[in-house]
């Protein structure tokens, strides 16, 4: 009886651990929402690497902390996380038009092109996600 005892008790508790990481993956995320609206980025960030580790399948936390990485200046490490929310979620239509204008930063101009691309077919204004890229353009050279 002991023995069956162990196979059926990870069983019932193996969804209940799942509900947790999320519960607490939501805590850390508010606090890191929290803390970079206060203007604390790398209170933020610690809070939001957390969220990040406990439910990678998230694309809001992705997201989020690309944005933060923007605020950092921290270009490279923005572009993973835009690309690891579309990843997620392929649906994530300010990921894609954020990832554009990195990469048009970064002069790899095909890339956010295709971004754009998929922006736009997700329901983003063509017109003006075109005019921001032209605008970096113009401002980076």
């Amino acid at each position: 009886m002991p023995l069956r005892f162990l196979i059926i008790v990870p069983r019932v508790l193996g969804p209940l651990y799942g509900g947790l990481k999320n519960l607490s993956s939501g805590f850390y995320y508010n606090w890191g929402m929290t803390y970079a609206r206060w203007g604390q980025p790398a209170k933020a960030m610690w809070y939001l690497n957390r969220a990040a580790k406990l439910n990678a399948g998230n694309a809001q936390i992705f997201y989020q902390r690309g944005l933060l990485f923007i605020a950092m200046g921290q270009t490279r490490e923005a572009i993973s996380d835009f690309s690891a929310a579309i990843n997620s979620n392929t649906h994530y239509m300010e990921a894609y038009l954020n990832r554009s204008l990195l990469y048009t930063l970064q002069g790899r101009h095909e890339e956010a092109s295709r971004d754009v691309d998929s922006a736009v077919a997700l329901g983003a204004n063509r017109p003006r996600a075109e005019n921001q890229i032209a605008e970096l353009r113009n401002d980076s050279a």
